[in-house]
């Protein structure tokens, strides 16, 4: 018996458009991508850009190294993302994250990103209704974070992903889970800086590897897929204007650490790696993002994330907004596609909420969503 298989939505299309994987021949291209979408809306609404950002709760994702100079004791967040809302209703990725740093050298977090992938309905040649499948990726992350010397710490994370594999066996599909681990490292570097139209300001840099790890066997792919391994660097400068005000420029780049070149599909992971960062050097992601705070309470954001067309057509500009109201923080943002008003990725909105607790004023730099 012929099967077809139906995609409510057309969720395997969506998918490819938006997730910026193009498939070329004798290319490599690395799986489960919903790994680097960018999960809270704050760092959503700078154009993605969170490797350099002040701290905040959602720090895991971006940079762990960072919750070493909060100026809370901890905190924990959740975020919602409706993803390809304009294909689909029931594809969308929630994130839950926390942190406590139980002195002002070391702190642990942790974090789950769920990813809904939709419903998709099996049929045969015939149009009857075999069954129903909801495939979802999951990810855990637990991360130790720890100071390094007086302005710059680093960070370690171990994260256990769990990712729905469908196939079809004698004509009957079979749905599986498949397991895999991986790891990243991370950086971060911040010092006071004095100008003349803003004496008390702060530069910061930072550093992160992503998604060291095992291949993944989701497909009939031999020898199993690559994960999104990347590396990201960022730099910020924070202008306390006064008292009230300031403003907070930032650029980051974002480079895949996965060979284009299909030689390397039986590559180790490490020897991947090793290629993917000298290779490909036009398709180096660029974010350029801002964020303007008026008394710690009220911010206001915007950002650019440019995509080389080697990778997608999709960049695009991004704008968000937050208030602080006593030990709560809400974000929200907004995201729209330049150059392509039919991509699916145009129009996504995400949002976070934050609650932190153990104000410290003894440790350095302040703390905003």
């Amino acid at each position: 018996m012929k099967m077809k298989l139906k995609i409510k939505h057309t969720v395997l299309i969506s998918l490819l458009v938006t997730l910026h994987a193009q498939i070329f021949a004798q290319e490599l291209i690395p799986t489960l991508p919903a790994l680097t979408i960018a999960p809270d809306a704050r760092s959503a609404s700078m154009g993605d850009a969170g490797v350099a950002t002040s701290v905040d709760v959602n720090s895991q994702n971006w940079n762990a190294a960072k919750y070493i100079f909060s100026q809370q004791r901890g905190g924990i967040a959740l975020s919602y993302t409706p993803w390809l809302k304009s294909a689909a209703s029931d594809i969308y990725i929630t994130y839950l994250s926390g942190f406590y740093r139980y002195n002002n050298n070391e702190s642990v977090s942790a974090s789950l990103r769920f990813f809904s992938l939709g419903n998709i309905d099996f049929y045969t040649d015939n149009y009857e209704f075999l069954q129903s499948a909801r495939p979802n990726e999951f990810a855990f992350d637990a991360s130790y974070s720890r100071r390094l010397g007086k302005n710059i710490s680093g960070a370690i994370t171990f994260r256990y992903i769990n990712s729905t594999k469908i196939t079809i066996q004698s004509t009957v599909p079979v749905i599986e889970h498949t397991s895999n681990v991986a790891a990243d490292v991370a950086f971060f570097y911040q010092q006071p800086v004095t100008f003349s139209f803003a004496p008390k300001s702060e530069w910061a840099f930072g550093v992160t590897v992503s998604n060291i790890g095992t291949k993944v066997n989701i497909s009939d792919t031999a020898g199993g897929s690559f994960l999104p391994m990347n590396i990201k660097l960022g730099t910020r400068v924070t202008f306390n204007l006064d008292d009230n005000n300031s403003l907070s420029p930032m650029i980051e780049f974002n480079k895949s650490l996965v060979p284009g070149n299909y030689k390397y599909r039986n590559s180790s992971v490490m020897s991947a790696a090793a290629h993917g960062i000298t290779s490909d050097l036009s398709k180096i992601i660029w974010i350029l993002g801002m964020e303007y705070s008026y008394k710690q309470q009220i911010y206001f954001r915007a950002g650019y994330h440019h995509t080389p067309k080697k990778i997608s057509s999709n960049s695009y500009f991004t704008f968000g907004a937050g208030i602080k109201y006593k030990n709560m923080d809400f974000a929200a943002s907004y995201l729209f596609v330049t150059g392509n008003s039919n991509t699916l990725l145009d129009n996504t909105y995400r949002l976070s909420v934050a609650i932190v607790f153990g104000a410290d004023k003894n440790n350095r730099y302040n703390y905003d969503l």
